[in-house]
Parts: structure tokens; C-alpha cells; sequence
């Protein structure tokens, strides 16, 4: 029986039944599951929210934030990190006030050292995975746990400014304030006071850095290096919290950026990137050994000094498994969705809205044969980052650390997922991949 015929075979009045089948379906098969939506009803309602599954109205919800915000996760991850952060916020003097702040700190200009610095973590990482695996006579090592996470957590430590965190404090912590915020759908109050208390734990230990930096002479209008300079000219080193830490802002912009602004933002772009980053660089290595032809050709390019080909392949990879295949939105007025279309919906003040920007990729009525694999795809079709006011602030980094986490295993012989189990994420009972066994190839001075 098809999704939709058995879910209007249970009756209305029965909401926990039409739930339980939806959740079942969507972990089944959602690609075939959303598929059946676009075709059938686009605009589906459900007892947990409306599902938009069309590119263009996916794109009216996300380009609207007047109307949809972001009020159904905004206050819980306030409270998770302990202020106020512009994920949380729309059209807001804040929102759009530290959007561009955070821009100016993570410009498209850190691209090439950002990635520099993300093939020398990486490569360090595959060398150090490799060697541990050889002295425990063992011939394959974990390449979430022992590569994804960390290259992710080292970065961020080197680039973002988590001075001497441990990798495993902002890996851990990280993911436990995203689950408590973007997928704690039932609002387990263990997974939410689990969460909340790791929000707590991340801004003291980042009171302490800035702390530090202060204490080290760290002053607004303090000249500071270019992006990947070790140190800018007070000593302290020139990440993006050096940036904060030294911007000046001009009288009359409304709004300080003292330290527990700062310590709100660093906080807010870490749980951003961390586990995503994590994430994506394991999925898309999962999709693209999981095509033999195209994992061929992505080896080819990979090998290339000229990385934009390569990076297509990433990206088209994610398009197949997006970190985030939906957000929620809180509809705050009375508003028809799609008008003038046969899809045309309304939708009253109150009703959540669930975006699947995982099924807009695939939208055929947009998107030239979505199913079939290609690199060169217009980025336009690509929802990986986010679309409309609140798309990834960090995009210009993101699109040089996941492709390059991708790529130093492509350049590592004998580095690759097992025969046969390509496939085999293990989540272990979380939200997100926990392990992914890879053979352990050669060190780089191999």
C-alpha cells in the first residue's frame, strides 16, 4: 500500500497512529516518501506541522521571514546558549545586526587558508588514525571518530579560536546542544536539560578564553594578521574570535559587541559547524564510494591542484544526504502558500512549517533529472547551506573545510570504506553517523 493511502486509512481522530506511520515512513524511505508528496500533495498537513516539499514553495518559506520564523527552535536555543544569537531571531535589529558582523568575521576571503589549513589537519589526522591502527594490529580505523570529528573540532580550534579546548569537549558539547535544539522533536527534558547544561559548560569555557585574550592585551582596534597569520601584532593569535575581540565598532550602530556578545556568537557558530561538518564529510564519502563510476572520477579530481571540479562532487554527494533535510518555521500570520498554483494553500497564524529542503533538490518540475549524479550541477539547485535569511553564515569557510576533509582521503591510498558495507553508517542509537569503518592506508611520508 502506498504511504498516502494508508495514512488517510487512519482516522483523523487518531493522530499518535498517523505520526507513528509518517516517522516510520520517513526513516524507511524518505527520499520515496517525499517523492510521493511532490507528486500526490505537495503541501501536506500533518498533526505535527504542514510538510512543503516543491522547490518554489519550499523557497517562498525560507525567503519570508516576515511570516515564517524561526519561533519554533529560537527560544530553546537562546536558553541553550544562555543570550541571545541570530539563528534565534528574524528581521530583528539583532538578526540582522550580528549577521553582518559574522560576516565580516568569516569572509569569502578565508577560503584559501581556511582550506590550507583544513588539508594539513586532516592530513595529520589521517597519518595519526593510520599509525594508532598499526601499533594495535588492527587494519581499519573509524573514520568518523577518529578523522571526521576531530579534523572538524581542530579546525574550529585554529580557526574559530577555542584556544586548548580539547576536541572531544567541543565535539561533545556541540552535539549535545544541537540535539537538545534541532532535533529533540518530543522535547525530551533530559535531551533539553542535557543540552542546556552543555550550552552553560561552552560559555564559561569560552568566558575563559576571551579571559585570557583580554588579560593578554587584546584590545578593539588592535591591528591583527591576515586570515592564517599565527598571531596578529598584540601576540594573540588571528582567528576569528582575535577578529571580535579586536573590532571596533563605529558610534551609532545601536548595538555593542562586548564580550558575552562575542562569547554568544563564537558559542553559536560552533554548534553550526562542528557536527555538520562532521556529518558531511562522512555522508559524502559514503555517497559518492557508494556510485564505483563517480567515485572514479571524483579520485581523478581530487587529484587536480584546481579543486573546483572536485568540489562538485561534494556538493552533489550532500544533495543526496543533506545534513539538514528540513527546518521547522512558525507561520505568525494568516498566509497562502503557492497562490495562483493548484497547490495553493492556506495556512493560519500558529501552523508549523516544515521546509524539506531535501525534497526541493529533487523537485522535478525544477531541477533538470534529479536523480541522476552530476558534479556540475548549477548551485542554485544545491539547498545544502541553507536558503533565504538564514543560510549559513559560515558558507564561505564550510565550502572549503567539508570538500577538503573529502578530499585528503581520496588523496590517501588505501584509505577507503570497506567492500561491501560503503553504505554502513552506524548512528548507535543518536541522531547522527558515530562510526564508519575505513581501511587504514598508508602514513603521508609513507
Amino acid at each position: 500500500m502506498e504511504f498516502l493511502a494508508a495514512y488517510d486509512a487512519i482516522p483523523q481522530t487518531d493522530a499518535a497512529g498517523r505520526v507513528g506511520l509518517l516517522r516510520q515512513q520517513m526513516k524507511a524511505d524518505g527520499p520515496a516518501l517525499l517523492r510521493e508528496l511532490r507528486e500526490r500533495r505537495p503541501v501536506f498537513a500533518t498533526p505535527v506541522g504542514v510538510f512543503v516539499t516543491c522547490m518554489p514553495d519550499v523557497v517562498e518559506v525560507l525567503s519570508t521571514p516576515e511570516v515564517f520564523t524561526v519561533g519554533v527552535y529560537g527560544p530553546v536555543l537562546e536558553e541553550a546558549l544562555h543570550g541571545p544569537f541570530m539563528l534565534a531571531r528574524d528581521g530583528a535589529d539583532l538578526h540582522w545586526h550580528d549577521r553582518a558582523h559574522a560576516q565580516l568575521m568569516l569572509p569569502p576571503e578565508d577560503f584559501a587558508p581556511v582550506r590550507g589549513l583544513t588539508a594539513r589537519v586532516s592530513d595529520d589526522a589521517l597519518d595519526r588514525a593510520v599509525a594508532v591502527a598499526r601499533i594495535e594490529g588492527r587494519t581499519t580505523f573509524d573514520y568518523v571518530q577518529e578523522y571526521a570529528a576531530p579534523v572538524a573540532a581542530r579546525v574550529a580550534r585554529e580557526y574559530l579560536g577555542f584556544t586548548d579546548v580539547p576536541e572531544e569537549t567541543l565535539h561533545g558539547l556541540s552535539q549535545r546542544v544541537q540535539r537538545a535544539v534541532f532535533v529533540n522533536q518530543e522535547r525530551d527534558p533530559d535531551v533539553h536539560a542535557s543540552g542546556v547544561a552543555a550550552g552553560k559548560e561552552l560559555h564559561d569555557i569560552v568566558a575563559g578564553v576571551i579571559g585570557r585574550r583580554r588579560a593578554a592585551g587584546v584590545r578593539p582596534g588592535a591591528p591583527g594578521g591576515p586570515a592564517g597569520d599565527a598571531a596578529g601584532d598584540d601576540g594573540a593569535p588571528d582567528d576569528v574570535l582575535g577578529r571580535m575581540l579586536r573590532t571596533a565598532l563605529p558610534p551609532g550602530t545601536g548595538r555593542e559587541l562586548d564580550d558575552e556578545r562575542v562569547n554568544n556568537q563564537l558559542v553559536g557558530f560552533l554548534i553550526g559547524y562542528q557536527q555538520n561538518a562532521a556529518q558531511c564529510a562522512t555522508t559524502a564519502l559514503k555517497e559518492l564510494v557508494s556510485r564505483p563510476d563517480e567515485f572514479t572520477r571524483a579520485e581523478r579530481a581530487a587529484a587536480s591542484e584546481d579543486t573546483a571540479v572536485f568540489d562538485g562532487y561534494v556538493w552533489e554527494a550532500l544533495r543526496f544526504h543533506p545534513f539538514v533535510p528540513s527546518t521547522p518555521r512558525l507561520c505568525v500570520r494568516d498566509h497562502v502558500l503557492a497562490a495562483g498554483t493548484p497547490r495553493e494553500t492556506r495556512l493560519a497564524a500558529g501552523t508549523v512549517v516544515h521546509a524539506h529542503m531535501a525534497s526541493a533538490m529533487f523537485d522535478e518540475a525544477v531541477v533538470a533529472d534529479p536523480y541522476t549524479f552530476r558534479p556540475d550541477r548549477t548551485p542554485v539547485h544545491n539547498m545544502v547551506l541553507g536558503h533565504g535569511a538564514h543560510d549559513c553564515v559560515g558558507k564561505y569557510p564550510a565550502r572549503a573545510i567539508v570538500p577538503e576533509m573529502v578530499r585528503r582521503v581520496l588523496l590517501r591510498p588505501g584509505v577507503r570504506p570497506l567492500p561491501g558495507r560503503e553504505r554502513d553508517l552506524d548512528y548507535a542509537g543518536t541522531p547522527y553517523p558515530q562510526h564508519y569503518p575505513v581501511t587504514a592506508g598508508a602514513t603521508a611520508s609513507a
